[in-house]
């Protein structure tokens, strides 16, 4: 039954956050390759400067800065600056859950609350980065920006990312990077 509701619900990549020491300083970095670059935003409820770059495509990356106390800053402070979280788009939240049921996926307790807006988060001990998934009407089918990502994480994790339906997009490796536009780019020079 799992395998059914795989193969019938629809997912895609919405964005890739990192978590920056400046998000200026990265957006700065990332001007060279003519990225869209949207205006910062101030976000008082989490603490945070957010910028988006290439917001308009199928999806995009958001580099965002813990400048106040809240939930960023203690993830800044617990683990440091990188791939906060990987987000996805789907079509039903419900039908999502099933298909991840028995992954190993674990259910963040805050999803308790966000679920109600249509968003949850999951999590895996040993897997680099939190993944939201946001139920949406439509899923874009714009051109996509982000291309792949290289995280570090052992292949034992690819199941996880098989679940998510991201395994041609999200590889294990030990260079830290985001394929933008088919320019490699570095979490190294964006922190």
């Amino acid at each position: 039954m799992t395998d059914n509701i795989n193969k019938t619900q629809n997912r895609k990549l919405s964005h890739v956050a990192l978590l920056v020491p400046s998000a200026r300083k990265a957006s700065n970095y990332l001007k060279q390759f003519d990225f869209k670059i949207e205006n910062e935003q101030f976000f008082e409820t989490v603490g945070t400067l957010e910028i988006y770059v290439e917001r308009d495509k199928g999806n995009s990356l958001l580099l965002m800065e813990a400048i106040a106390e809240g939930p960023y800053k203690q993830a800044l402070n617990k683990r440091g600056p990188g791939l906060h979280h990987i987000a996805i788009d789907v079509e039903s939240i419900e039908l999502f859950i099933k298909s991840i049921t028995g992954s190993g996926w674990l259910l963040q307790l805050q999803s308790l609350t966000t679920i109600k807006h249509q968003t949850v988060y999951l999590a895996r001990p040993g897997f680099p980065c939190l993944i939201e998934v946001q139920q949406k009407n439509n899923l874009s089918q714009e051109e996509i920006f982000v291309n792949e990502i290289g995280l570090s994480f052992d292949v034992q994790f690819n199941r996880l990312v098989e679940a998510l339906g991201l395994i041609e997009l999200v590889k294990p490796s030990q260079d830290l990077y985001l394929k933008l536009n088919q320019h490699k780019v570095l979490f190294k020079d964006l922190i």
